[in-house]
């Protein structure tokens, strides 16, 4: 009966566990699911899921295809699919993802790229406190603020 079902591949098998007081310098290259609650110095590639536990410490570059994140990175993080900031994670460095979830309480100190895969396009974001405030009846002719969601004539 249930004994011999096949298994779902949904990549929600874990894969590795690197536990608390576990240290790790180097490369780390998987398939699937891979969960660090220890520290970890290097690099890590895949297209599968990081999951990070409340003790992990991530020191280096990430390339992964979903993240979970309840530890805490420094350095370059490039995520492909989602990345999902629990209210305990703390990353110091860059983020790369299309789609980014972050509880109340998560610390991000670093930059934030969200881009849909294909390449960033940078947004415009331009101001001008110093302009003469426009008289009754006078049309201001110059634009006060405009950002990159604003593309009429960019």
């Amino acid at each position: 009966m249930g004994l011999f079902k096949k298994k779902k591949s949904d990549n929600t098998e874990l894969n590795a566990f690197l536990g608390v007081g576990t240290e790790y310098r180097g490369k780390l290259d998987f398939v699937g699911t891979v969960r660090i609650d220890g520290r970890f110095e290097g690099e890590i590639s895949t297209d599968g899921d990081l999951v990070l536990g409340r003790k992990a410490y991530v020191k280096g570059v990430v390339r992964v295809g979903r993240l979970t994140s309840c530890g805490r990175i420094d350095g370059d993080v490039v995520v492909k699919e989602h990345t999902v900031l629990e209210k305990t994670s703390v990353l110091n460095g860059t983020l790369n993802t299309p789609v980014l979830e972050v509880e109340r309480g998560a610390v991000i100190e670093g930059g934030v790229v969200m881009t849909d895969g294909a390449s960033a396009r940078q947004k415009v974001v331009a101001a001008d406190f110093g302009a003469k405030a426009a008289q009754p009846g006078e049309v201001q002719a110059t634009p006060v603020a405009r950002t990159g969601s604003d593309d009429s004539g960019i």
